[in-house]
């Protein structure tokens, strides 16, 4: 069982404040919907969930595999993030940059979820083409299929369906579809079509939160 635990959280640049007292839990099969105006935190919640920052105040706690930690070190490396503020390396081709992360992750390019995101996702023919070269949506595409390459424990998206057109959002869709029930997804959105992929929404910016499961409880005073 997973389990992804926010205690406390508070952070803040220079002496603005963008969130303090936030209070959390998720279980495996959880989908949490992070929304709020532009400002309100939403990004810097999942840059601190994804390990890529480290909070001012509070703790997040990951189960996983008979291992509890706290490290956002280790809490990196085994979780999934797309995000608008992610770049990749424009030099490599899509296969150099798939290669390049698996090698980061320690994953075998074996993996059979390369193949069945990357045929998927319709970038097979652009498997030789340099990242450079893409177009956004199909950038955007592959940030996703790094995101859930290997299936991770934690799977943070940000704005997931930013620059996607009909097609690469039902793409998107049946791949949470697919693995809600072996993961944990925190999405941040301000998109009403992504809503109905969650299970619980969380305003950053009214500090309400809703659920359909009793195991999911949070807190946000921005007062």
């Amino acid at each position: 069982m997973i389990e992804l635990q926010v205690r406390q959280l508070g952070h803040w640049y220079g002496s603005t404040r963008v969130f303090r007292d936030v209070t959390f839990s998720l279980r495996q099969g959880d989908i949490l919907g992070c929304v709020g105006r532009n400002g309100s935190g939403k990004s810097t919640l999942l840059r601190i969930l994804a390990g890529l920052l480290v909070p001012l105040q509070g703790t997040v706690i990951v189960q996983w595999q008979g291992i509890r930690s706290d490290d956002p070190h280790w809490r990196r490396s085994r979780c999934g993030y797309a995000a608008p503020s992610l770049h990749l390396y424009e030099e490599l081709t899509v296969d150099e940059q798939i290669e390049f992360h698996c090698a980061c992750r320690n994953y075998s390019m074996t993996d059979p979820t390369i193949a069945e995101l990357t045929a998927s996702a319709g970038l097979e023919q652009f498997r030789r083409r340099y990242i450079a070269e893409l177009s956004s949506g199909m950038l955007q595409r592959l940030k996703l299929i790094l995101a859930f390459i290997g299936l991770p424990p934690l799977v943070i998206l940000d704005e997931p369906t930013a620059t996607l057109d009909a097609t690469g959002i039902g793409i998107l869709s049946r791949w949470i579809e697919q693995v809600r029930s072996q993961t944990i997804i925190v999405i941040a959105t301000n998109v009403a079509t992504e809503l109905p992929w969650c299970s619980h929404i969380f305003n950053l910016e009214t500090r309400h939160f809703s659920q359909q499961e009793s195991n999911c409880c949070a807190r946000i005073d921005q007062e």
